[in-house]
């Protein structure tokens, strides 16, 4: 059932979770709302008939619940859980492209190299790093996009995820810095 307008309305309110959790202050906070803004791009890629798009994205849902569980322990995943998580998205890549649908492409590495650092930049427990190391894979992510002609709204929630990304690190880490350093200065 491809459905562009579906797709639309499904991307738009991805987009609105992924605005909301590049500004929280919580890493806890930051993974719920990335896992909601998952599963509206996944009903987005499903809209649009792009399968193995929505299987990455279903496998970095599993990704977001499981470092949400850890964080919400307090704790940091063990390594053994990216590398389970990656040889899932490379296995899901190989069955879906090439034994499934026997249509894999070049742009399906950019996808597939994007869902791997998304996988080790969520194990990272510092918000700030994550910050800046999510830069990566949402740039691939835009250009996967615009390569394979997704839904103009799943292209446009990655500029805007990227777009609020740089501006949630302005905002904590370049204004807020010297804002932070004016306060602590001695009057």
């Amino acid at each position: 059932m491809e459905s562009r307008i579906l797709a639309l309305i499904a991307s738009f309110i991805a987009m609105a979770f992924v605005i909301l959790s590049y500004f929280t202050t919580k890493k806890e906070r930051f993974l719920l709302l990335q896992s909601l803004c998952i599963v509206f791009l996944i009903l987005s890629y499903f809209f649009t008939l792009q399968f193995f798009a929505m299987v990455g994205l279903s496998i970095g849902l599993c990704r977001v619940l499981v470092y949400f569980w850890y964080e919400k322990k307090g704790r940091e995943a063990p390594l053994f859980v990216p590398l389970i998580l990656c040889a899932l998205t490379a296995i899901s890549y190989f069955a879906v492209n090439f034994a499934i649908l026997e249509s894999a492409s070049a742009a399906d590495a950019l996808l597939l190299v994007a869902l791997v650092c998304y996988i080790f930049i969520f194990r990272v427990r510092n918000l700030t790093l994550v910050r800046f190391l999510m830069l990566v894979p949402t740039v691939l992510a835009i250009i996967f996009n615009i390569v394979t002609g997704a839904a103009l709204f799943a292209v446009l929630s990655y500029v805007f995820e990227l777009s609020a990304n740089v501006a949630s690190i302005f905002k904590y880490h370049v204004f807020g810095k010297k804002r932070r350093k004016a306060e602590k200065a001695p009057r």
